[in-house]
């Protein structure tokens, strides 16, 4: 139920002596891995349209052949997705990896503490975007 806090982090050794935390519960463990796994998915997403965009731009640098026509262009934006789709599984250009170690060496996780806006409103006070309750 609980997994060592100096697998999770490059500080746990910190933690674990200087502030006596040596477990944490395990929950934390499989929703960053949960977090780490969507975090993936993304930066392969993300590359694969970076690619497919990159190869649509150099195509449009190609002059047009005399059968240039709606229908294959149509097909050719398929054809580019499928491309960087392809490419990026097969390891693309280095790009979901460098958001992927990037992100996860900086990102915080978002905390949801306090409400940024009062929406619900009553008699006296109208919902409003500025007023937080307490």
């Amino acid at each position: 139920m609980y997994q060592d806090i100096k697998s999770l982090s490059p500080i746990g050794n910190l933690a674990g002596t200087q502030l006596g935390l040596s477990q944490v519960p395990q929950g934390f463990a499989e929703g960053r891995q949960a977090h780490l796994a969507d975090l993936k998915d993304a930066a392969h997403e993300f590359e694969a349209y970076f690619i497919s965009n990159l190869l649509k731009e150099m195509r449009a640098t190609v002059p047009k052949g005399a059968l240039e026509n709606k229908g294959g262009a149509y097909f050719y934006s398929f054809y580019d997705q499928e491309i960087g789709r392809l490419a990026a599984e097969a390891g693309g250009i280095g790009l979901a990896r460098m958001i992927r170690e990037y992100t996860e060496k900086n990102a915080t996780p978002l905390k949801f503490s306090e409400p940024i806006a009062d929406t619900r409103g009553d008699k006296d006070h109208p919902p409003t975007l500025n007023r937080v309750s307490g």
